[in-house]
């Protein structure tokens, strides 16, 4: 992270009065998304929780990480299209379709 990209988040992190760590509804609600979709991007490496918790353990989130997260807009990119291919996939496997990925990213169904 880069030093004035750094001082930004911790700019807003005091203006803002954010805990330093936050829970998975709160991360949720800084994305504007879902607990499930936090829970998405976890499992896809877009989000990184604190320490080393245990699957069935709840998960902290770090406020000034995730503030130079929301700054970037190549990571909310990335995202956003992580959660668009986990749903797609559970929609088409719920549907009895087979998603084949190509190189292009464009999803074919197939039954």
């Amino acid at each position: 992270m880069t030093d004035d990209l750094m001082q930004a988040a911790l700019t807003t992190w005091a203006a803002k009065d954010i805990p330093a760590r936050l829970l998975a509804e709160q991360v949720a609600k800084l994305l504007n998304c879902s607990t499930d979709d936090v829970a998405i991007l976890v499992s896809a490496g877009k989000l990184r929780a604190l320490g080393k918790p245990r699957p069935n353990a709840v998960k902290f989130f770090s406020s000034i990480e995730l503030i130079a997260l929301l700054a970037d807009p190549d990571w909310l990119d990335e995202a956003t299209k992580a959660i668009g291919q986990y749903w797609r996939r559970k929609n088409a496997r719920r549907n009895g379709l087979i998603i084949k990925e190509q190189k292009n990213n464009v999803s074919v169904y197939s039954l």
